[in-house]
């Protein structure tokens, strides 16, 4: 079995929009996307104890 070539794979990868990258860095819309998450995992244990 033959392993894949590394760098080539890296090197093939998309990199990341204009936007992507602020959006990664905005600590605003970090704290949102937290807050989203936090919400959507406190829903799905709310609704595991509805038995």
């Amino acid at each position: 079995m033959e392993l894949p070539d590394v760098d080539k794979a890296i090197s093939e990868a998309p990199l990341p929009t204009k936007m992507t990258l602020k959006a990664r860095t905005n600590v605003v819309f970090q704290v949102v996307r937290f807050g989203i998450f936090a919400l959507r995992m406190l829903k799905m244990v709310l609704k595991g104890h509805e038995e």
